[in-house]
């Protein structure tokens, strides 16, 4: 694997579209069981949080908030049976994807229906931006998409809820969101890019790995001691007697070639000539 293949864009994402696939489809089971727990969690958590409307709303809103929020819950039952089987990458980004956003459009209706100046919906306006960039599962772009829909509700009920003229609150918010935002979207990319870099150190490693033990598979070489005839020069093997040449040739790489020694030539040229006189 070439080294310019695992650089990773300003998005997150690998360059390479293959390396950026295979990273994903790695991943894709952690994120679906991870995103099951928030699906739950989140539930939980919207339903816990609809006793403090008890406490501010003892007349008709309440219906409204209660309505919304076991419409959440709904839609949150239906995306984890969607999630119920696996999906592909793609698949699971779209679905949770869509379910994040309705949590900003329940943000904004219950910020919308409580009283102005609630440090609740400033406290949960900042912690979703920041689950947005550092916990969901999804790819940069879309936790940077999501996180800028519920800074964006959470400046828009604050403009609505302020009184005409007061923008203080306002550019307040803009600046504590913005910074938030700023501070998630780096750390978010950089986790991103030391996920895929470590993957792609893995893979490296995992090829490498591979090859080594496949060129060790392919190196046979002779050990030990091996029984040689003293007159016929055969080699005593698992099958037999064997001539010197097949032996080496089955338990090595080694081939051989036929070829006459000096002395050995002498001889022969001397044999020769002593039959020929």
């Amino acid at each position: 694997m070439e080294e310019s293949v695992d650089r990773v864009r300003l998005t997150g994402e690998f360059e390479s579209g293959e390396l950026e696939e295979a990273y994903r489809r790695r991943h894709a089971p952690h994120d679906l069981a991870f995103g099951r727990v928030i699906l739950c969690t989140s539930a939980v958590a919207v339903l816990g949080l609809g006793a403090i409307d008890y406490q501010l709303f003892p007349g008709p809103e309440l219906i409204g908030l209660w309505g919304a929020r076991i419409a959440f819950v709904v839609a949150s039952a239906l995306a984890l049976a969607l999630l119920r089987a696996p999906r592909s990458p793609g698949g699971f980004a779209r679905i949770f994807g869509s379910w994040y956003a309705l949590t900003v459009a329940l943000h904004v209706f219950v910020g919308a229906v409580w009283p102005a100046g609630h440090i609740e919906l400033r406290m949960t306006s900042a912690l979703a931006v920041l689950m947005s960039y550092c916990i969901m599962p999804l790819p940069l772009r879309m936790q940077v998409a999501g996180a800028l829909l519920h800074t964006g509700g959470a400046v828009l009920v604050a403009g609505w809820l302020n009184p005409p003229g007061d923008v203080t609150s306002v550019v307040g918010d803009v600046c504590w969101l913005s910074v938030v935002n700023v501070l998630g979207a780096v750390l978010a990319f950089r986790t991103h890019a030391r996920q895929r870099l470590l993957f792609a150190a893995l893979l490296r490693q995992s090829e490498l790995s591979s090859s080594l033990g496949q060129a060790l598979a392919e190196v046979r070489t002779l050990r030990g001691l091996i029984r040689v005839c003293a007159w016929c020069h055969k080699v005593h093997a698992e099958s037999g007697w064997q001539q010197l040449e097949a032996y080496v040739r089955d338990h090595s790489h080694a081939e051989f070639t036929h070829g006459i020694c000096p002395i050995c030539l002498a001889a022969a040229q001397s044999e020769v000539a002593s039959e020929a006189g």
